[in-house]
């Protein structure tokens, strides 16, 4: 028996329900809530089904709770349900094989006619074989955004926090009017035209040759990702990752290494800048960036414990090191003595050089090494300082693995040094050598010894 022969009543002030058999009209098992309406005919017959207009739906009363579905009769599939905070109109079919529900939007936003035209279209695309929830699907992949798939990138890698610190940064400063673009949208002309715009002179006095480059390569794997991550019928939506365009042309600004130091000239003078500084914690951030090689945020991020005051030794830990293996430097006399000084200074903060709230280490600030530089006349980056910890190292003619391991440098190339297992302690000579060198370069001792005279 067909799902139209049912009758149905109405009792005042009560709601009738009734499931219904498998309707080959509607395709599928539904709920049909019939309601006595004021000002509206009582509905005997399931074949009378109302037609969704205006007065009928003013008429409804919402649920106290669950949801209530009215299909329309003049249209099978466009229906309308109720719950007790809305009143949506709603599209039921079979797609394939599989019945799919698509609300169309809410009865306040759309007129009984005009969502009887979105209907149909939507009847019409099921009725062809498309599934509108695998279209919009697609849709939303094919539209993926440069945000997006920055965001998705970094959730799913395992990634160093100053590797995302350079994403978070570098992509919104160098590609932000990107950002909401589709990936599909970019294209080679556009990649080809902003990595050379983006070779201009930096606040450093760079040519920004290697900014623009690492750009480049970040947009390149966040390509390559998206390629690899989104695909529509088993096909990636980027077929060719338009940064391949600057090899192609051989675009790509040739790597200039920086062979910045401090000379040896210069180091009393920038030593005596240093000490004229009015923050002792900043005296001896630099101080230790000298005298140890680290990179800044390795020396800025330091926590007490890292610090064994016991075997006087410095662990950097794996997760701050670039190369991802812990690094550990024997402390010389003057690092000893200084960082112990610190710790007997300490506050609450768990940081060797805390920031100012306490709470978080240091950030180093430009306008400070802007002023070191220029009571020394000598102008310089922080990674600077650990050139010329390696520069001074080499010449005091260490020996060249023992470099490297100061320098905790991996090696992945080396065979031979891969085989080598060289004890912390086997660095603390070095160490104390390289230490007195820079002192003496310094006129570090005879520095101090006129202020202790003053």
């Amino acid at each position: 028996m067909l799902a139209r022969d049912f009758l149905f009543t109405s009792k005042p002030g009560n709601a009738h329900q009734t499931t219904l058999s498998k309707d080959k009209n509607f395709s599928e098992v539904s709920t049909y809530c019939l309601r006595d309406f004021a000002g509206y005919p009582k509905i005997e017959k399931a074949g009378n089904m109302p037609k969704l207009t205006k007065l009928f739906i003013s008429s409804i009363k919402p649920p106290e709770k669950g949801q209530i579905f009215f299909r329309d009769s003049s249209l099978i599939g466009l229906g309308l349900r109720v719950t007790p905070s809305s009143c949506c109109y709603i599209v039921e079919a079979r797609v394939n094989g599989v019945l799919r529900r698509i609300t169309l939007g809410k009865e306040s936003q759309l007129t009984p006619t005009a969502a009887r035209k979105k209907a149909q279209k939507l009847l019409a695309q099921m009725a062809a074989g498309k599934d509108p929830t695998i279209e919009k699907a697609k849709k939303k992949i094919r539209g993926a955004t440069l945000q997006e798939v920055l965001d998705h990138f970094l959730s799913v890698r395992i990634l160093k926090p100053n590797t995302v610190r350079t994403y978070r940064q570098m992509v919104p400063r160098c590609l932000g009017d990107w950002l909401d673009l589709p990936v599909t949208a970019i294209t080679r002309e556009m990649v080809e035209q902003r990595h050379m715009s983006l070779r201009k002179t930096t606040q450093q006095g760079t040519t920004g040759e290697a900014q623009a480059n690492t750009v480049m390569h970040i947009l390149g794997t966040l390509l390559n990702f998206a390629a690899a991550n989104y695909e529509i019928d088993g096909k990636p939506i980027l077929l060719v990752n338009p940064v391949k365009r600057l090899s192609n042309n051989r675009r790509w600004y040739p790597h200039r290494r920086r062979q910045s130091i401090i000379p040896d000239h210069k180091l009393s003078a920038w030593y005596a800048a240093v000490m004229e500084l009015r923050h002792q914690k900043v005296k001896d951030y630099l101080m230790l960036l000298l005298l140890t090689g680290l990179r800044r945020n390795e020396g800025a991020t330091l926590r007490w414990e890292d610090i064994d005051f016991r075997s006087k030794v410095l662990r950097v830990r794996a997760e701050l090191a670039k190369n991802g293996n812990e690094h550990r430097l024997p402390l010389s006399d003057y690092l000893y003595e200084m960082l112990h000084r610190r710790y007997l200074e300490r506050g609450d903060s768990e940081y060797v050089f805390p920031g100012q709230s306490g709470k978080h280490h240091m950030v180093d600030s430009d306008h400070v090494i802007e002023g070191v530089a220029a009571k020394a006349d000598c102008p310089f980056m922080l990674h600077d300082l650990r050139r010329t910890f390696l520069t001074v190292a080499e010449r005091l003619a260490l020996p060249y693995v023992v470099l490297k391991k100061l320098a905790n440098h991996s090696g992945r190339n080396d065979t031979t040094f891969g085989y080598l297992v060289i004890d912390v302690e086997r660095l603390r000579e070095p160490m104390q050598i390289i230490t007195n060198e820079f002192l003496k370069l310094c006129n570090a001792n005879k520095q101090n010894q006129c202020d202790f005279d003053e």
